[in-house]
């Protein structure tokens, strides 16, 4: 009897399961952009495509641009994720441009940090390329602890570790550096 009852119960149980599936299983698909790093979807978070950031200064002249192709704001860490990111900061001697893979703006200091084959235009005959900067607009810093590689002109630079002031034209590789110059 004891066998009779649990044989009949499995099926009842495995249509219940079913329709549980069935009943909790999502009915529209969710974009990526709306799940965060883990595969989570968290109530209260917000995720946006094709972000445009204007920022302008205090006459009202556009300062900085930065466009991405999605952004993902968690507002438990106050941060927000950028994938395939632009920035272009206006400048009266040359435009500071910088793109990479992905950012992270902490939204307390707006500080950015680019990573996944970051590149910049300091000014016009100079380059920069590595695999992580952080960028605090406010300073005009950029930081960067990993490899580094600068062109101006034909001239080229490498190192480990960056330190530059956008403001004053600075420039420091900060060690391991070796380059050519061509005048």
């Amino acid at each position: 009897m004891r066998q009779h009852w649990s044989q009949a119960l499995t099926p009842f149980f495995l249509l219940v399961l079913a329709a549980l599936v069935w009943w909790t299983w999502p009915k529209h698909a969710v974009d990526l952009s709306g799940i965060d790093w883990h595969g989570q979807i968290h109530r209260g978070d917000q995720s946006v495509t094709q972000v445009v950031l204007r920022q302008y200064d205090a006459a009202g002249r556009l300062d900085l641009l930065a466009t991405a192709a999605s952004a993902y704001h968690e507002p438990k860490d106050d941060e927000t994720f950028l994938s395939d990111v632009h920035i272009r900061r206006f400048r009266a001697d040359g435009d500071l441009l910088l793109s990479g893979a992905h950012a992270l703006i902490h939204d307390q200091s707006r500080d950015v940090t680019l990573w996944g084959d970051v590149r910049g235009r300091l000014q016009p005959d100079s380059t920069l390329r590595t695999q992580k900067l952080r960028y605090d607009p406010a300073s005009g810093i950029l930081r960067s602890a990993d490899p580094v590689f600068l062109t101006h002109g034909r001239s080229t630079l490498r190192g480990v570790g960056l330190w530059a002031s956008v403001k004053t034209q600075e420039v420091r590789l900060l060690h391991d550096v070796e380059g050519s110059y061509v005048p």
